[in-house]
Parts: C-alpha cells; structure tokens; sequence
C-alpha cells in the first residue's frame, strides 16, 4: 500500500512573485520537486527511467489553492502515488503550514514516454512495486477545463520563443513554464489584485526547443481561460478561478 512521503522546504525569496507568495509555476516545482525526491529514495528516479529511454509526462493538472505561502514560510511537501495502471499514474501533491493546516492540493495525471520515439511506453513494473499504489485497470478521465467561450473575444494574445532553459531533462519543456506564459499575459493589476484559488490545465501537445507558442487568455469577472498554441498545435488548455487579494 502507498505511503505520503513528506519533505521540509522553507520558501525562498526567488520562489516568490511581487507579491512576496510562492508563485503559481513554483507551485508546481515544489510539486515536482517532492515525487521526484521520492523516486530518487525508492532508486526508480530520473537516472532510474532515461537509462530506460523512458521518462514522466504530464496529462493534466487539478489544483485547488487555499492560501499561497510566503517568503520564508517552513512548508511540508507531500505526494502520494494514488493509482496506476500500465500506461497512466495519477499523483496527489499536498504543501502543508507549519501548523498542518493544507494550502495547496494538486491532482496529477501523468504518462510515460519514450524518449527517442516520443511515444507513450508502459510503465516499469520496477516503478509500480516501488511505489506501492493501488493498481486499476483504467484511471477515470478527470474533468477538462473550461474551453474558451465562443461568441467572447479573445483579450490578449502574446507569442514567445522556447528557449534552452525551457527545456527539462525530458526533452520538451517544463510544465512550469506553462504558468508564466499564462500569467504573463494577464492585465498585471488584475493579477496583483487577484489570488488564484482553482485551476485546471490539460496538456495536449509537448513544445519542443525553439518552438515559437502562442499564450491566448478570456478574461471574465472572476475567472480566466487559457489556450497555448505552437503553431496551429493546441499544445494546452487551461482556466483559472480567482478570488480578490486580501489587502
């Protein structure tokens, strides 16, 4: 049966936005950061799975935010290997106060893929008994994001080139890097007079060193939607529920 494994992180001053909070694509490093700790102490890390030819990608994230932490905060990481089967794991992340109070919580379906055909692979069977999760035969699809609305226009459009520091060990770019080209293009008082409270993004296409990608954003009164494009490729979709900042 499948344990939380729990970390210690501190927040540091340039994991943080101007807001002096975690910022949303750190939010997700520190995600990553927690499972990735675990599978390098259960020897199924990342040296485990390219010596494979093999490697993790993300299908979908559900993230529901209570409170973002702040510069120097002493958090607890947790992630939980929830459920697989032989091609798809889905992944509970937790980032938790000193008080054991939840802050953030993130649903995570993931994929494996081979690296040189960029195929999608079954997954180690050494990589399911290290981690012990409950084994399904087939992981319910979890719910997509709100599409963009037909008959609103589209507020702003921003393109930007992947560029080499994008790219993660996997080859294509880190999915943290989706959150800064879907926060860059929102108006930024809006972004510093909102705080982030549920989002749901589904990746439909990896972006590759030295694609050009298109960022797309709907601004309704208390929600965004989003769209990244590398060229006529829907690469993600993604929308946001905000609520005002306390002052």
């Amino acid at each position: 049966m499948a344990e939380i494994y729990s970390m210690q992180h501190q927040v540091l001053y340039y994991e943080a936005d101007v807001t002096g909070k975690l910022s949303l694509p750190m939010i997700f490093n520190l995600a990553v950061l927690s499972s990735t700790q675990q599978s390098v102490d259960l020897e199924v890390g990342p040296d485990f799975v390219h010596a494979q030819g093999i490697g993790w990608i993300i299908l979908q994230h559900m993230v529901e935010i209570n409170r973002r932490p702040k510069i120097g905060e002493n958090l607890t990481l947790q992630t939980l290997a929830k459920e697989f089967n032989p091609f798809f794991a889905k992944r509970m992340y937790r980032i938790l106060d000193e008080a054991g109070n939840v802050l953030v919580e993130i649903d995570a379906l993931y994929a494996m893929i081979d690296m040189e055909r960029r195929r999608m692979a079954r997954i180690p069977q050494e990589m399911v008994d290290a981690y012990e999760p409950e084994r399904v035969k087939k992981i319910p699809r979890q719910p997509e994001p709100q599409h963009m609305i037909a008959d609103i226009p589209v507020d702003v459009t921003q393109e930007y080139v992947v560029r080499y520091l994008d790219i993660d060990s996997n080859q294509h770019v880190n999915n943290s890097k989706y959150f800064d080209w879907i926060q860059d293009v929102l108006d930024h008082d809006f972004v510093k007079t909102h705080e982030p409270k549920r989002l749901n993004i589904k990746y439909e296409h990896e972006v590759l060193l030295g694609d050009t990608i298109k960022s797309e954003a709907q601004t309704l009164e208390d929600a965004t939607i989003h769209r990244i494009w590398s060229g006529d490729t829907l690469s993600a979709e993604a929308a946001i529920e905000w609520t005002d900042a306390e002052n």
